[in-house]
């Protein structure tokens, strides 16, 4: 354990190795804390230099419900602070800035992304702006934390990074989940060999959209703007492939699903990826989504030596068990993990809570984004650029079987206009 009172990788270890010993089934709260990543790898520092500078400034590209979440969860971090918010309209942006106090507000995202205050920016436009979006960022020489998913296709998201790598800026696609304690837990386990070698992964992000969107006026169900729920929610399970396979693209991708014929856009989808190397090395994932009836939506993940159950909603989740096998069939020994939310501070409370659930779990993501770009790094290792790309090809190709059309750039195919 550090000055500072928080745990080590070696402390981890050790509370593990005792978790594992003490009983068949231990009380959530007994579970040890996992170390992120980027810290356990020795990239990055748990707490920040306390020196000039060590406090990053936050500008807000967007001034939706999603990037009201997000700046909501940077009020826990001490060393973010927010300078200035940019919208379509300038009425927007001051609104949004009134209710957060944030100092700037610009009635574009040019503005925004000129602002001189600015040192990284969050991108929460809708997804089939994203690349004019970051891009603007990118080129005004800021760091990018942009919304999941990083695009519409592949292609746009390879320009994206390009650019950042060019400019040696951090560029990270806002795939949230990678940040939770249960799922840094979850890899944890697997990279420690807990449950073996991984060689299936079941997963499902499924709602009834219905609850909180409408037919056929909300974006979800909008193509031009990159609607359907592939690109929603489909995102959430197929990202989980990279974390248990490795970062490689599947030998195989299979995917059928109901496309709706008056909107164009994609309502469910199922999706099998297959990885090479048989016995030794090969798995398989399934994975569904829809945007018609709620699942679920757990993760689990099989080994050889036992499975992980990441516990819904698996998005952002804050409880799995572990199985770990003995000799014999369904002769396994449960282990409970839980890591609850901070509760939201009073300052987010008078500013309406949240949208969606969980989203004080933004703030994982986002200090570990602000412990790499002060560390000077490109991408936080939860997440890879890599991985990124990986997950837009598959879902290129996802779109593709399923009959969807691409969309890119600020419209249909990259041509359209907001």
């Amino acid at each position: 354990m550090d000055s500072n009172g928080n745990n080590s990788v070696e402390d981890v270890v050790r509370s593990l190795d005792a978790f594992f010993s003490s009983s068949s089934s231990s009380p959530p709260s007994s579970a040890p804390r996992p170390v992120p990543l980027d810290i356990a790898d020795g990239l990055t520092l748990l707490s920040p230099p306390t020196a000039a500078g060590a406090t990053l400034n936050w500008g807000i590209m967007g001034a939706g419900r999603v990037s009201h979440d997000f700046v909501q969860a940077l009020k826990a971090l001490p060393q973010a602070r927010v300078v200035a918010v940019g919208a379509s309209t300038l009425p927007k942006a001051e609104a949004f800035a009134s209710t957060h106090k944030i100092p700037g507000a610009h009635g574009s995202y040019e503005a925004l992304a000129r602002d001189p205050e600015v040192q990284i920016v969050y991108v929460g436009t809708l997804h089939a702006f994203h690349k004019e979006h970051a891009l603007l960022a990118l080129e005004a020489g800021k760091h990018v934390l942009v919304e999941k998913p990083v695009a519409c296709r592949a292609e746009d998201g390879v320009v994206m990074v390009g650019r950042a790598r060019e400019k040696k800026l951090l560029f990270l696609e806002g795939m949230w989940t990678r940040f939770f304690p249960v799922v840094e837990m979850a890899r944890y386990l697997i990279s420690s060999g807990a449950i073996g070698r991984v060689v299936a992964l079941h997963a499902d992000f499924g709602f009834n959209s219905s609850d909180s969107e409408g037919y056929p006026d909300s974006p979800f169900f909008n193509h031009v703007l990159g609607g359907g729920g592939l690109l929603f929610v489909g995102v959430y399970p197929i990202s989980m492939a990279p974390l248990c396979f490795g970062s490689r693209m599947p030998t195989k991708i299979a995917a059928a699903g109901v496309v709706d014929a008056p909107t164009g856009v994609d309502l469910s989808g199922g999706v099998i990826l297959e990885y090479e190397g048989g016995r030794e090395g090969g798995g398989l994932a399934v994975l569904t989504y829809n945007l018609m009836g709620e699942t679920p939506e757990e993760t689990t993940i099989v080994g050889t030596e036992g499975r992980i159950k990441i516990l819904g909603p698996a998005h952002c989740p804050t409880q799995m068990v572990l199985y770990r096998k003995h000799k014999g069939r369904r002769n396994v020994q449960a282990f409970d993990f839980e890591y609850p939310l901070p509760a939201p501070l009073p300052a987010v409370e008078a500013t309406g809570g949240f949208n969606y659930p969980n989203s004080q779990g933004f703030m994982y993501e986002a200090a570990a984004a602000q412990r790499c770009v002060l560390a000077g790094l490109g991408e936080t290792p939860q997440y890879t650029m890599e991985e990124t790309l990986i997950v837009a090809k598959i879902m290129d190709e996802v779109r593709r079987q399923l009959g969807v059309r691409a969309v890119g750039g600020g419209g249909e195919d990259g041509k359209g206009t907001k």
